[in-house]
């Protein structure tokens, strides 16, 4: 069909044709799938978009040794990381700053108990990814929302009631930004009002920033919250990968925690001691050709998915009991169906064909997230789908 968005698009064609993932081993794709019912998965957040040829041309090459023994950072890995940090960021990160990790999920973890101690509060926003909000759980921190709310086409934090809330016995801020799932960049008024209150009461502020390369509105930046001032710096850990931008979650686990201050380096270093995994030689020759070789790849992924999210927007736009704010950057979407009719909406567009994330495991019952990572047919599928569930 024609492409209304196509204006978006630096080139429409440059994933086609679509990869066929049902029958994989993808968990997007097979844990709500059936012989009974095609199911379209659109919940996990991995896209359905090829990764680069230098990528797979990487990884080829490595596999070429035959040796896969225990591996460490080559010795281009680091300087690459502090390249990418200066040219995005005009942020200069010091080598021993870094700490390579299996995942910035478990990173999050280990931020939260290596900061005071079981009873301190632990602060995030809501809705948020869940690990957000079952970290203060997990390590026996007591949980501290700061609510979002829908504002002029965007979801804002409510920085009253983290002024209200956060006090010295707040030891963890858990930033997530941009933001999963509301689709938002935070603007530096933001991050400097986070930072105030932060550094107010000496709170450590832990950001992930895994998806800091995806972002589609072409009048956005990203910010680094610990670029903003050496004294914010100081008080932060920035988690980030290229497993999100680069489509790499299944290569294997490698993120990296930027940690400026060495005690603080050496406590999370303590706590993730024979319980974060080394990361793989695979990982590190797709991570390295990802940085070095695939800012093109990376282009055209933006382009394509700020397509896909102005298609979305505008059908979701003209289904009556559906609505969703503008993403300003990831590959997901936040769509209120609190008007929809539905008794349970996941349930009810589950039977139909298409399984998203529900809402009340990030915080919301009222909205669901849907996956727009995928080729522009499966993304209309999943619309006329959704359309034939609210319908029938």
């Amino acid at each position: 069909m024609p492409d209304s968005f196509g204006s978006s698009l630096s080139n429409p064609t440059f994933f086609d044709p679509p990869i066929e993932r049902r029958g994989s081993d993808s968990v997007k794709w097979t844990k709500y799938a059936s012989s009974e019912q095609d199911v379209i998965g659109a919940w996990v957040a991995d896209m359905d978009l090829p990764t680069a040829d230098e990528i797979i041309n990487a990884i080829k090459t490595r596999l070429d040794e035959r040796v896969f023994g225990y591996t460490v950072a080559p010795d281009a890995f680091i300087p690459l990381l502090q390249e990418q940090m200066q040219r995005k960021y005009a942020w200069r990160v010091e080598s021993d700053w870094f700490v390579v990790q299996p995942g910035v999920v478990p990173s999050l973890f280990f931020a939260s108990n290596c900061l005071g101690k079981p009873g301190d509060g632990v602060m995030a926003a809501r809705p948020n990814y869940h690990y957000f909000l079952e970290t203060a759980h997990y390590t026996d921190r007591v949980y501290q929302p700061v609510d979002c709310h829908s504002a002029n086409d965007r979801w804002e934090m409510d920085f009253q009631q983290m002024a209200d809330t956060i006090s010295p016995q707040t030891k963890t801020f858990l930033l997530c930004n941009p933001f999963n799932p509301l689709g938002r960049v935070l603007d530096q008024q933001e991050l400097e009002t986070i930072a105030s209150l932060c550094l107010k009461t000496g709170t450590m502020i832990c950001a992930d920033e895994i998806h800091a390369d995806l972002v589609l509105d072409q009048d956005k930046q990203h910010i680094p919250i610990a670029s903003l001032d050496p004294e914010i710096e100081r008080q932060s850990i920035t988690l980030f990968s290229a497993a999100k931008a680069y489509n790499l979650p299944g290569i294997g686990g490698l993120s990296l925690a930027i940690i400026p201050d060495p005690d603080i380096r050496a406590a999370f270093q303590k706590r993730a001691y024979g319980v974060a995994t080394h990361s793989g030689a695979l990982a590190y020759a797709a991570t390295i050709s990802a940085y070095r070789d695939c800012e093109y790849w990376l282009q055209e992924t933006i382009a394509y998915l700020r397509g896909n999210r102005d298609y979305l927007e505008a059908e979701i736009a003209a289904i009556q009991g559906l609505s969703m704010n503008h993403v300003e950057a990831t590959f997901l979407a936040w769509i209120n169906v609190e008007n929809s009719g539905l008794e349970d909406p996941f349930d009810t567009f589950l039977k139909h064909g298409v399984a998203l994330s529900a809402g009340n495991e990030m915080g919301s019952s009222a909205h669901l997230r849907l996956n727009f990572g995928c080729h522009r047919s499966t993304l209309e599928e999943i619309v006329k789908r959704m359309r034939q569930a609210l319908s029938s």
